[in-house]
């Protein structure tokens, strides 16, 4: 990456900084994808961060029972409460369980669509045509830490066994990891994939619904991005061809200077709100490569949000994440 600018003029080591037109981008991006309708399209996955221990928002399951019921509930479990919902598949209203959830080791992906091609580079001052990329989870702002990953994808695993009558400890089925597995065939469905594997999906293809386009709300145009895991390749569909280099990036490890420094910035503004960022290895090689300094609020002086009552030190989760992006990324990507 050749520029390291955040959108503004100014000075920096007695050099000029660049004035970034972040509306330019935005509008060459929609123009160039021509994704304003959803499409699904074959990308790879080009990045598996590892986003450490983060807070997750309530968990909000659907709940079909009386109100007698949910007065029972309550009664057994006083951090269980109920509300009324949406259902976006369904398209009906519904009645939501919801729960804390304790933090958890958390990822992002990063998917890539190499028939897209997107010139962010040029707006930069060094023109690098790439495949187009997006992120799964989506992005949300918070006050404090800017842009971050809106739904972080949690590493929790079960016992696949319903009958309990043996242990099969994998990452559930219905979770987005275990089910691009099963559609990249590394798995079977009902096979255990544990966390330490998530790695073994960088580089696979995979069908994707894809989206980027303006959205408006109140009167204002949003550059909007979206994207979501389809399935597997259909018979006689080719794998995508991989133009950017894949990288797992993990807190714990040495990773390539190359991967930090292309790393969007809601990534690294998520990895800084985890409970073990403080003094990882990943915290010393963003200050090295990117010039980051952490926080100088620290997270556990953050109160969560919301009536998740986790113990752990990480900052609040987002929620809820809007489906529109305000493009704020130093990356050519």
């Amino acid at each position: 990456m050749a520029f390291n600018t955040h959108g503004s003029a100014g000075q920096e080591d007695g050099k000029e900084r660049p004035v970034i037109d972040f509306d330019a981008i935005n509008q060459d991006i929609v123009e160039t994808a021509g994704l304003q309708e959803r499409e699904t399209l074959v990308g790879y996955i080009s990045q598996v961060v590892d986003l450490g221990t983060q807070e997750l928002p309530d968990a909000e399951n659907t709940f079909t029972g009386t109100a007698e019921d949910e007065a029972k509930i309550i009664a057994e479990q006083p951090d269980t409460y109920f509300k009324d919902g949406f259902d976006y598949e369904t398209k009906k209203a519904v009645r939501l369980k919801c729960y804390p959830q304790k933090p958890q080791p958390c990822v992002a992906f990063a998917v890539d669509f190499p028939e897209i091609i997107v010139d962010k580079g040029k707006f930069f001052g060094d023109s690098s045509p790439l495949p187009l990329r997006l992120w799964l989870g989506g992005k949300f702002y918070t006050e404090g830490s800017g842009m971050v990953v809106g739904r972080p994808t949690p590493l929790k695993f079960t016992n696949l066994d319903k009958s309990r009558q043996t242990k099969v400890w994998s990452l559930a089925q219905n979770s987005l990891p275990y089910k691009m597995a099963v559609g990249a065939k590394i798995i079977k469905n009902g096979e255990a994939f544990l966390p330490e594997r998530v790695d073994e999906l960088i580089g696979k293809s995979l069908q994707f619904a894809a989206q980027v386009y303006f959205k408006e709300s109140k009167g204002k145009q949003y550059y909007t991005e979206y994207v979501n895991f389809v399935g597997a390749l259909g018979r006689g569909q080719k794998e995508a061809e991989q133009l950017t280099t894949p990288y797992v990036i993990e807190f714990t490890k040495e990773n390539p200077e190359e991967a930090i420094r292309n790393l969007s910035s809601h990534v690294v503004n998520t990895m800084k709100r985890a409970s073990n960022f403080e003094g990882s290895a990943i915290q010393k090689q963003i200050e090295a490569f990117r010039g980051h300094k952490p926080s100088a609020t620290p997270a556990a002086e953050t109160k969560p949000e919301g009536k998740a009552k986790g113990k752990g030190k990480a900052q609040p989760a987002p929620q809820p994440a809007p489906d529109h992006d305000s493009f704020d990324d130093d990356t050519p990507f």
